[in-house]
């Protein structure tokens, strides 16, 4: 034997502390088996025997389920939850867009509808805006929108707006059928010597058809000048007291192919540039009358007073018939003879 003290036994390192008693493994305790179930009568299923699963309560060996925080199911504690419509669902937008839709399209066919030949464009505006007018009434009395007082707006201008094109369509059609809007009121037009741009003693104008019109002569007729009646072998001086007169040629050629009535022409002239008072004609002759063949033409003499012995020119206008429209000379005032 030796001497030598015995060495102790070497220590496991898994093995558990020695002042720890051993615990019991996760099984179920005595106390968690509770009593033996009773046998199952013979036939009986097994699995339907029991509760139902969600009423046996927790299992041996599991935890009780978790309680739930206050608020739960409504949002976070604390703040509110989102506003729901009346199915559960997001509230809708209103739906306003007919009501707005029939407001527009009734104002511009209202203005459209008493402008002329844009009334064309003011009687479908406006039909269409009383059918928005009234979609948008039946959507607000279903409490989908919110203006109701603009579709009803839009349904009144739209009729407005039909009522008025269709009035000035029918208006326009009358005129067009009557010549009211053709240029010079239905009447032919001079080629030169419009209103505002007058000829020079001794220029023509043309007309449409070969009517051609000449002013040209222009002299002092003096005081002995007579023209055939007791008014005009007053001469000049005799004439309401005036110290001056003029005397003109106008000249009417027919180079066209058709005849034309001279029944309605007209012979003008005035002093002042507004022309509101003519010059009264002491020629003593009626005027152009009766028929004027093709290749044919025809003058007379005019001789008017002017009574402001300042005056340096005289207007003159002359219209050869009904349908044709005037052309203007610019005719100078002879200075009387000494």
């Amino acid at each position: 034997m030796s001497d030598q003290p015995d060495s102790p036994a070497p220590r496991n390192p898994w093995a558990p502390p020695a002042d720890v008693p051993p615990q019991a493994g996760p099984g179920p305790s005595p106390a968690d088996t509770g009593p033996p179930l009773p046998p199952l009568a013979p036939g009986t299923d097994h699995y339907a025997a029991g509760p139902p699963y969600d009423q046996q309560g927790p299992h041996p060996g599991q935890y009780p389920p978790y309680e739930q925080y206050p608020g739960a199911g409504g949002g976070y504690p604390g703040y509110p939850g989102y506003p729901m419509g009346p199915y559960g669902g997001w509230t809708p937008s209103p739906r306003n867009g007919y009501g707005l839709t029939a407001l527009v399209l009734g104002i511009v066919g209202a203005v459209l509808s008493v402008m002329c030949f844009f009334a064309v464009l003011g009687a479908p505006l406006g039909i269409a805006a009383i059918i928005f007018g009234i979609v948008g009434r039946r959507i607000a009395k279903r409490g989908e929108s919110t203006n109701p007082g603009q579709a009803l707006a839009g349904l009144i201008l739209g009729i407005v707006a039909t009522v008025l094109s269709a009035g000035m369509l029918i208006t326009i059609g009358v005129s067009i059928g009557n010549g009211w809007l053709d240029e010079g009121d239905g009447m032919r037009q001079p080629d030169q010597g419009s209103y505002g741009s007058p000829l020079s003693v001794g220029e023509t104008a043309e007309y449409d058809g070969g009517l051609q019109v000449t002013v040209a002569d222009v002299q002092d007729p003096g005081p002995t000048q007579t023209a055939g009646s007791a008014e005009g072998a007053q001469g000049a001086e005799g004439a309401e007291g005036g110290d001056s007169a003029l005397k003109f040629t106008v000249t009417l050629k027919n180079t066209g192919g058709d005849t034309q009535n001279l029944d309605y022409a007209d012979v003008s002239a005035y002093a002042d540039q507004a022309g509101d008072n003519p010059l009264k004609d002491i020629s003593g002759q009626d005027g152009f009358s009766g028929q004027l063949a093709p290749g044919a033409e025809r003058s007379l003499d005019f001789i008017v007073v002017v009574p402001d012995p300042s005056t340096d020119s005289v207007e003159v206008d002359v219209s050869p018939g009904d349908s044709y429209d005037y052309a203007y000379w610019d005719v100078p005032v002879p200075v009387p003879a000494s």
